[in-house]
Order: C-alpha cells, then sequence, then structure tokens
C-alpha cells in the first residue's frame, strides 16, 4: 500500500494551533492591568462617619447689642462683630425692651430731671426712631415689655406722689403701637410695684409680679385690658429680676436651684425644673422658641428642655458670670463677665466659643438687623 498524503494533516493542525493562539491572546487582553478601574474617590467612598459641613463663624454682624458705657452715658446701637457704637439713643442708661424679633427696641428717656417719654425705633433704621408717648409732670417711665404680637408695649409708670397727684403710685398701663392709643388697666398706692411680664393680645390678658421693697416677686397678676384682674400669691424666694417670657411662657428662679415654668394667663399651672445638688442658677434666659432655657451654673453653661428632661452641657470652663444673653435666633448665648467689661460668645448648637469685642461697655440686649 501506499503511504497517505500527509499535507492535509498538517494543514489541519496548523489552524487549531493558530485558532488556540488567537483565543488565549483575546484572554489576555481582557485582564491587562493597564486598565484597572479607577480608585473610588472620598466623595463616594462609603463612610460610619456623616460628613460635617464646615461651620461658619460664631459672632455674626447680622445681630447686635443695646450696649452701655457707664450709667450717665447714653446707651448705644452696635455690632456682635464690632464694638463701634453705630448710633447712640437719647437720654441717659437704658430702661426698654427689644421685641421678639429682635429688630424692634422701645426705651424711656431718661435723664437728671424726669423719665417722661417713651420712643421707638427698628434695628435696621436707627435714625427714624419716634416719640410714642410722653407722660405728665411728675410721672415717670419705669418699664416696659413688647406684646406677643409686638404691635403693644405693656408699661409702668410710676409717680412718688405730690401736692398735686397724692399718693405715690405705681401703674399698669397697655400701648397700641400703630394707634399710639394709651389706657391704664391697674395701680398699686400700697408701696409695691409692678415688673411687667407679658401681653398676649389674643387672650387680652397681660401678666405681672407685684414686687416688694426687697425685689421679690410677692404675688403674680392676670389682668385684662378691660382691667378685670385676678391676683396669686407667688412662692418666696423668686427675684422679680429673673421672671422673663417668651411668647405666652414664663420662667422665674427660685432660691437659686429651681427654675419655675408657667403661662401668662396662669401662675397656678406651672412645672418646676431643678438643678443637680450642689449646683446653684446663676441666670436663666429662654431660647427663642420657649422650648429651651439657656441655664448658666458655675463655669458651665447648660440647654434645659422647658417640658423637662436631661440637661445638656453646651460649654465648660467660662468666667463666672455677671449676665446672660441669648441672640434672637436662637443662635448663641453671650457671657458676660468681669462685671460686663468682657462678654464671649457661645454656639449653642456646638459650644464653640469667640471673645465678643469689647471696649468697657455693658451689654444690656440683643438686637437683629435682619
Amino acid at each position: 500500500m501506499r503511504d497517505r498524503n500527509p499535507r492535509p494533516a498538517l494543514f489541519w493542525t496548523a489552524v487549531v494551533v493558530l485558532m488556540a493562539l488567537l483565543a488565549g491572546l483575546a484572554l489576555a487582553s481582557a485582564t491587562l492591568p493597564a486598565e484597572a478601574p479607577a480608585t473610588p474617590s472620598p466623595a463616594t467612598r462609603p463612610s460610619r462617619t456623616p460628613v460635617v459641613a464646615p461651620s461658619g463663624p460664631v459672632l455674626s454682624d447680622t445681630r447686635g447689642f443695646i450696649a452701655l458705657a457707664g450709667k450717665d452715658a447714653p446707651a448705644s446701637l452696635r455690632r456682635e462683630t464690632d464694638a463701634a457704637p453705630i448710633t447712640s439713643l437719647h437720654g441717659q442708661g437704658f430702661i426698654g425692651a427689644v421685641s421678639g424679633t429682635g429688630r424692634r427696641v422701645a426705651y424711656w428717656v431718661a435723664n437728671a430731671s424726669d423719665t417722661r417719654e417713651l420712643r421707638v425705633f427698628d434695628a435696621t433704621a436707627p435714625d427714624q426712631d419716634a416719640a410714642m408717648l410722653s407722660l405728665l409732670q411728675g410721672e415717670r417711665g419705669a418699664s416696659a415689655v413688647w406684646s406677643v404680637d409686638r404691635t403693644g408695649l405693656l408699661l409702668v409708670v410710676e409717680a412718688n406722689g405730690t401736692a398735686d397727684q397724692g399718693s405715690p403710685f405705681s401703674a399698669l398701663r397697655v400701648l397700641d403701637t400703630p394707634t399710639r392709643g394709651v389706657h391704664e388697666i391697674a395701680r398699686l398706692v400700697d408701696g409695691s410695684q409692678f415688673w411687667p411680664v407679658g401681653w398676649d393680645r389674643d387672650s387680652r390678658l397681660t401678666g405681672s409680679c407685684v414686687v416688694g421693697a426687697d425685689g421679690a416677686a410677692i404675688a403674680y397678676a392676670v389682668i385684662g385690658e378691660d382691667a378685670i384682674s385676678a391676683r396669686t400669691p407667688m412662692d418666696e424666694g423668686i427675684p422679680a429680676a429673673t421672671v422673663r417670657s417668651s411668647g405666652t411662657a414664663v420662667l422665674g428662679v427660685m432660691n437659686g436651684v429651681v427654675i419655675r415654668v408657667w403661662s401668662i394667663a396662669s401662675y397656678a399651672d406651672h412645672r418646676e425644673l431643678g438643678a443637680n445638688p450642689g449646683d446653684r442658677i446663676a441666670f436663666a434666659r429662654w431660647r427663642p422658641g420657649a422650648t429651651d432655657i439657656v441655664v448658666s451654673i458655675a463655669d458651665r453653661l447648660e440647654l434645659w428642655p422647658a417640658a423637662g428632661g436631661d440637661h445638656r452641657v453646651v460649654a465648660r470652663g467660662l468666667p463666672n458670670a455677671s449676665d446672660l444673653l441669648v441672640s434672637e435666633d436662637g443662635a448663641i448665648a453671650i457671657v458676660s463677665s468681669d462685671q460686663g467689661r468682657t462678654a464671649a460668645a457661645i454656639d449653642l448648637a456646638s459650644g464653640r466659643t469667640a471673645p465678643v469685642p469689647m471696649t468697657g461697655e455693658q451689654l444690656l440686649a440683643a438686637v437683629s438687623f435682619r
């Protein structure tokens, strides 16, 4: 027999080898290291720690203060970020109040001879302040608070008593700012004085403390715009100067260890918030919104829920406070020390602190330029 021709077998063998080589090259090209996937950026990498946006400065030039350089000097309007006064108020000192928005300021013009004129201005236009009321000869403006809706003022007017006027008195009067109409709703002639707390125009009720000679609140008076009143004895140990309102909510510090919370309309319906054993409350101020109370204790600043609950320490290591303010937006608290000559702003959300620029003046009230 003749041998077969080997050429066809060689041909098909070459074809199989070539196909194997091509398949190998294709597989290798799919895994070349030069085409490795890009590393994920930090912005898309999963993290258990949420990304926190950088916080802005503690102080803001959209907020400011009513400040006083001395008891015989005129009060001034200034920004948080700059101690230089924007403008000076009329008269000497500051007997007045700032509205809940921080924009409207009402004050009695005091001088050596009398305190008879009430003026109002907007913090964004202080040069346009206007006289709202002038008292009779022998009367003097003693204090003022804004109504909850900021359309009126609850005023205390006093007189020492003269041959023309008779006995000394402390009178409570309500002023409607749009019409400038004013009328008296109560008068004390027994030597005690009114301390105005708040005026809820929706319910047509005002709330005030009746104060004794030692400055202690001895009774709480709910007096309607129609002059119908109800008086409730107050617990001992509440200085009238500690009683503050925010909206229709009221607080007062009792014996330095308890914050009592009630409403403009009723002192009897209340709750009590106690300090921890061994602590004494230096100052307590509402945080706007009346859900939290800012409390200064020793070297700490704390937030207390007005409805009760755990106290949150916002900052430690602060100097002994000589006063406490809270900004109208509730963002910061201002702790004054060294008899008001220095002050620190504390961010109530983060606890960050910043010194407030000072030139020896006292910070009396917080205002807003927004």
